[in-house]
């Protein structure tokens, strides 16, 4: 009767050791000596321990670090990329059968298809279309591990890293870049600059009044700057400056050109006097005799 009991109490134990309880995001995988018969979903089940198996495969979105890696782009440069793929098992009875280790396997494909895109690509696009030299992973290793039951959902390019001279090099070219910008653009500022001072200045021309009042401005401006000393004539208005300015200017002028005709007349005389003097050395000696 002990015997009895204790075998029933084993029996009982080996029958509760193979309960199982399946989460919500978990497809169980039972194999009977070493066969695969079928799949089961969330909630309790049992198995036969030693004469069945259960493989629990997680269905949820995993996200995996790529190792660095050192690839050469198209045109020779030397570049350090870290990357990251997120990807589900949407078969897992694929995932199970078709491959030994999916997650593996699904990195290793990644990082050979990174090597691949960006061995033929340029260091300008890799670095400004990262989006679409990922996008481009991506497609080809969907392609590759769709037969083992699997689907990427993003292959994301999280640092490229580059020679230091490469660095100084790309840095110098975008201070260029900046610099070329800046001068367009002040040369951009002065020529409208200069267009609103021409228009205030023919303004001002065609309004005396207008002047006079920004000659009074200017005044009150120049006042509040400390120690310096302006002075203004206030007597007369600026139509009368204006004008005395302008008659200035011309009898400067006049004055100008009369020293020039001066000058003119002077040079004609010198080389008047200079070939009256030459002719007078080619006179026969016969002539200059007494």
């Amino acid at each position: 009767m002990p015997i009895v009991l204790a075998i029933a109490a084993l029996l009982l134990l080996y029958a509760l050791g193979g309960l199982r309880q399946i989460q919500q995001w978990e497809v169980a995988m039972l194999f009977t000596f070493g066969r695969f018969k079928g799949k089961r979903g969330a909630g309790l089940y049992h198995y036969w321990p030693g004469i069945q198996r259960i493989l629990r495969i997680d269905t949820r979105t995993r996200n995996r670090n790529l190792p660095q890696q050192m690839v050469i782009t198209r045109d020779n440069v030397t570049t350090r990329i870290d990357a990251v793929v997120y990807y589900r098992v949407v078969d897992p009875e694929r995932a199970a059968l078709a491959v030994e280790d999916f997650e593996a396997a699904m990195r290793d494909r990644a990082m050979v298809a990174l090597r691949d895109t960006v061995g033929d690509t340029p260091l300008d696009e890799l670095l400004a279309h990262r989006e679409q030299i990922a996008a481009k992973v991506r497609a080809q290793v969907d392609i590759a591990v769709s037969q083992w039951g699997l689907a990427v959902d993003l292959i994301g390019l999280q640092d490229i890293q580059l020679p230091q001279q490469m660095q100084e090099v790309l840095a110098k070219g975008a201070i260029a870049e900046r610099d070329r910008r800046y001068v367009i653009i002040k040369s951009q500022a002065d020529v409208e600059s200069a267009k609103n001072f021409a228009s205030a200045a023919r303004i001002l021309v065609d309004s005396p009044g207008a002047m006079e009042l920004r000659r009074f401005e200017a005044l009150t401006n120049l006042s509040q700057a400390g120690n310096t000393k302006v002075i203004f004539d206030l007597h007369k208005s600026y139509d009368e400056l204006s004008k005395g300015s302008i008659a200035a200017a011309e009898a400067a002028t006049t004055e100008a050109r009369r020293i020039d005709t001066a000058a003119d007349t002077a040079r004609a005389e010198a080389e008047q006097a200079e070939l009256e003097r030459a002719a007078a050395v080619r006179i026969p000696a016969r002539l200059r005799k007494p």
